[in-house]
C-alpha cells in the first residue's frame, strides 16, 4: 500500500507563470507537480489551492509513483508471471508442440519462436478465464437473482469488466492473474448492474449483500493495477 505523500511545496511544486494563461492549471509527471499560472497570481493563493487539492494530488502522486514502478514484461525464461494470484515462473521451450503446460510453480511455454510466447501466454490466459468465469457466473446469477444476455472475455486498456444496459458482460482477460476473490468480486460487481446501473448507493448496497468485504477488494485493486499491465 502506498503511503499517503505530504506535499513539501519546496520539493514537489514546480510553478510555471505566463502571460498567455488566464487560468490555472495543476498536473502531476515525474512526481512533481506542475502550476501553470497567469503571472499576476500571488504564491500565497497557489499555495491555498494547493492545499485545496491535496487530496487529488496525492492521489495523481500515487499513480505516478505506480507507473514509475512497472517494470516492462520480457517473455523469456525467468520471468515472473501469475495466475489467480500465484506466482509462477516462465520457461521457454523451443518445440513444435505449440502448447502450454503448468507445472506447480512453472509455466511451460513450448512453441518454435520466443516471439510466439506473449501470444500463446494470452491465448492461454484467456481459455482459463472464460471456463472460471462461466462456471461462476452460472452461480452468481443464481444467487443474486439476475440473468445477462452474453459474456465475452476481451482485451481492456484499464477496465476489468463492463456491463451493457442489454445485459451483455465482458471482461478483461488479464484479470486471470489475480486471486480468486478478486475475480469473483469483479464478476459480482459486473453482475450487480444488472439491478443497478450505475454507481447509486442502491448498487453498493446490493453489491455488499454478496460480498460484504467489497471495500477490501476495492482497496486491493487500486494497490494492484500493475498487475494487468502486459
Amino acid at each position: 500500500m502506498f503511503k499517503k505523500i505530504k506535499i513539501d511545496f519546496l520539493d514537489k511544486v514546480i510553478i510555471k507563470r505566463t502571460n498567455r494563461k488566464k487560468t490555472i492549471s495543476i498536473s502531476v509527471t515525474g512526481g512533481n507537480i506542475i502550476v501553470i499560472s497567469p503571472k499576476l497570481v500571488s504564491k500565497s493563493y497557489l499555495n491555498n489551492l494547493l492545499e485545496k487539492k491535496q487530496k487529488w494530488i496525492n492521489k495523481k502522486l500515487e499513480e505516478d509513483i505506480l507507473k514509475s514502478n512497472i517494470k516492462k514484461r520480457n517473455f523469456s525464461t525467468g520471468e515472473f508471471f501469475f495466475k489467480f494470484g500465484k506466482k509462477k515462473t516462465l520457461v521457454y521451450e523451443k518445440s513444435s508442440l505449440n502448447k502450454v503446460v503448468e507445472t506447480k510453480n512453472i509455466i511451460r511455454v513450448y512453441c518454435l519462436a520466443e516471439k510466439d510466447i506473449k501470444r500463446k501466454l494470452e491465448s492461454w490466459y484467456k481459455e482459463i478465464l472464460n471456463s472460471y468465469v462461466e462456471k461462476k457466473l452460472e452461480v452468481f446469477k443464481k444467487l443474486m437473482d439476475v440473468d445477462y444476455s452474453g459474456v465475452s472475455i476481451k482485451l481492456y486498456k484499464n477496465r476489468l469488466g463492463a456491463c451493457t444496459h442489454s445485459g451483455k458482460l465482458s471482461f478483461n482477460w488479464k484479470i486471470v492473474m489475480m486471486p480468486h476473490d478478486i475475480i469473483n468480486y469483479i464478476l459480482i460487481h459486473e453482475l450487480s448492474h444488472l439491478k443497478h446501473f450505475n454507481h447509486s448507493k442502491e448498487f453498493w448496497e446490493y453489491v455488499e449483500k454478496f460480498c460484504p468485504n467489497y471495500k477490501e477488494k476495492e482497496n486491493w485493486l487500486k494497490e494492484n493495477k500493475n498487475l494487468v499491465i502486459w
